[in-house]
């Protein structure tokens, strides 16, 4: 059979981000239908509006098949496709599913057409309610293709039946309404293989005879097109109508998933310029702020530079290297084994926070600077107690020992947390000792009344409902909340330590939602911005911007940096073992040049302040 290609129309035209269609399972085809394991089912079952079914007519019978060799008197039409389509309906209440989502069967006649037509409706007949669109609005459409009788014919055939045309051809008024689509050989108009992208020259012939059937008023597809996702999507930019492939599982994927692996149009912010005045300088460093992007590779750095037109603070920084992330007993780490390889130097099991892989306690930095009269803080768009934060003043075995942690937090030696998780705290501690904290003026849950002039330590617990998703409305609370951090910690003038966490980029890859990463993203380097201003005006500061970890393999499939658009395609809704990226800044950056395991980024932090570790 020719390669249909059916799928609803969505999205851009060429390389603009402007939906213009949108694309469901109704308009998904499962070309060469038969030669699945399961017939019709697997389609079915994905929600397929179109299923293709090739038939002979030999000896009376109806046969499904390719070619006439392939013939198999065990796979006639009847078995294959009529009784599973009027079993679909007695399971489906009357309907081909349960959502009402309409079905079609294309059938490619591949023997005489006036023999195999007449076969094919005495068939159908006693079951025309299951058939005739004008008996029964749910009813399958039966759509005609290849060997077809002559077009002055066609309103002589029973009215169940609609017709596959052709570009080229011209068809009378009366026969508009019996027409489902115009279908031509993709190959006529490019050799393009489904990677990377059509020529210029072949685009514009494609474009061209989609454009001009849909100025006729027809639904348009292709046969021979490329069965890729990259094809599927480029189709889908184009506006075909129809889009058929042999991959039904994979290409239900990305139908159902288009709005979740697209976006574009979102607020850009402005790049700061450096100065780089102290940048890869050798003098000590009074502070270190290190920025952890949760679950963000160079993927996810890259998408956040394409949505803002191409531009990122993170990609200001000249000094980088690369962070292998391992735990001790898994190829990909979890936050809470990747954040205590940063803050203690050691590996780790995942799931321990401050801990060895023998389950034994082990110094972090806040606990190691505490000495040296460096004050440390924590600042994340996450639950205080989240495995990253943890792991900067915790010591347990589990990630998840909520009550636990936030004991350990208000004895741990930082001078400052910001972090969501009031309602955990109100159901995790009593009351008693939530008070007793509030006496000594360590614990505060109106962000409103945090005041970054105290020397007090200040523990800022916001309400979940802050520090929820940028897609929720968080707004700048990361970048206003740095700027006061900054003010608060740097009031000692002995010297400070701040971990900076993007917690929910890590959310979006888990999610597999490109938007929530992206926003996440921007959001995330919007903060390094103010991070850098301040290295440049105090010199004595380094920037560290790294990650735990990548989550959920993301590739970017295409996009437009001039138009802030892309789409991208998620291999796993899981961490990764990909090392990540290290951008440094500021003085002793040059220290973070090369390809090293993640614990290095603590003994290097250590070398910024002249700090030694025996």
């Amino acid at each position: 059979m020719k390669r249909l290609f059916f799928l609803p129309a969505f999205l851009l035209a060429a390389n603009v981000y402007a939906q213009t269609k949108t694309y469901t399972m109704a308009q998904a085809h499962s070309h060469n239908d038969y030669e699945r394991s399961t017939p019709f089912y697997a389609a079915a079952s994905l929600q397929f509006g179109s299923i293709e079914a090739d038939i002979h007519l030999k000896d009376g019978e109806l046969y499904v098949a390719h070619d006439t060799k392939d013939i198999q008197t065990v796979r006639t039409f009847r078995s294959m496709y009529l009784q599973p389509v009027l079993r679909q309906f007695e399971l489906n209440n009357g309907q081909a599913y349960t959502d009402g989502t309409p079905l079609q069967l294309l059938i490619d006649v591949k023997t005489a057409a006036a023999p195999t037509l007449k076969a094919l409706q005495q068939q159908l007949l006693p079951y025309r309610q299951y058939f005739d669109r004008s008996v029964n609005p749910k009813a399958v459409r039966i759509v005609l293709s290849g060997n077809l009788p002559p077009v002055s014919e066609w309103q002589q055939y029973d009215p169940m039946f609609f017709f596959d045309g052709r570009p080229d051809s011209t068809y009378p008024a009366e026969m508009r309404a019996r027409i489902a689509m115009l279908s031509t050989d993709f190959e006529k108009y490019s050799k393009w293989n489904g990677k990377g992208t059509l020529t210029p020259e072949d685009l514009k012939a494609v474009k061209q005879i989609i454009d001009s059937t849909h100025a006729r008023g027809f639904a348009f597809r292709f046969w021979g097109a490329p069965d890729t996702r990259s094809a599927w999507y480029k189709l889908m930019d184009l506006g075909v109508d129809m889009i058929g492939t042999d991959h039904p599982a994979a290409f239900s994927d990305v139908i159902r998933n288009v709005s979740a692996t697209t976006t574009g149009s979102l607020p850009i912010h402005p790049v700061y310029t450096p100065t780089y005045a102290s940048d890869a300088t050798n003098i000590k460093s009074k502070n270190v702020i290190l920025f952890i992007g949760d679950g963000t590779g160079l993927a996810q750095m890259y998408a956040g530079y394409t949505a803002n037109k191409g531009d990122l603070n993170i990609f200001r920084m000249k000094q980088l290297g690369l962070s292998k992330t391992q735990s001790s007993d898994n190829y990909h780490t979890d936050s809470a084994a990747g954040g205590t390889a940063m803050g203690s130097g050691k590996k780790t099991n995942n799931r321990e926070i401050g801990m060895d892989n023998t389950y034994v306690s082990i110094p972090v930095l806040p606990e190691i600077l505490a000495p040296a009269g460096i004050r440390s803080g924590v600042l994340v768009t996450e639950e205080i107690t989240g495995a990253t934060p943890a792991a900067f003043y915790g010591h347990t075995a589990d990630r998840d020992s909520s009550r636990t942690l936030f004991h350990q937090l208000a004895d741990s030696k930082l001078s400052l947390a910001i972090g969501g998780g009031k309602e955990e705290l109100e159901q995790e501690t009593t009351a008693r000792w939530r008070d007793t904290l509030a006496t000594q003026g360590i614990l505060i849950t109106d962000a409103a009344k945090w005041n970054p002039t105290t020397g007090n330590r200040t523990l800022v617990i916001l309400s979940n409902k802050v520090v929820n998703s940028m897609q929720q409305g968080r707004g700048d609370y990361l970048k206003q909340s740095l700027k006061k951090a900054l003010q608060q910690l740097n009031a000692s003038g002995k010297g400070f330590f701040l971990m900076v966490e993007g917690s929910r980029i890590d959310h979006g890859g888990h999610f597999n939602n490109l938007d929530y990463l992206v926003r996440e993203m921007l959001d995330f380097d919007d903060a390094i911005g103010e991070a850098m201003a301040f290295a440049d005006k105090d010199k004595q500061t380094t920037i560290i911007v790294t990650a735990d970890h990548e989550t959920s393999g993301l590739a970017l499939m295409d996009g437009d940096i001039s138009q802030g658009w892309l789409r991208g395609h998620f291999a796993t809704n899981d961490h990764t073992g990909i090392p990540v990226m290290v951008f440094a800044y500021g003085p002793n950056s040059q220290l973070f040049r090369g390809v090293y395991e993640n614990t290095e980024i603590f003994s290097k932090i250590l070398e910024c302040f002249r700090i030694s570790r025996k």
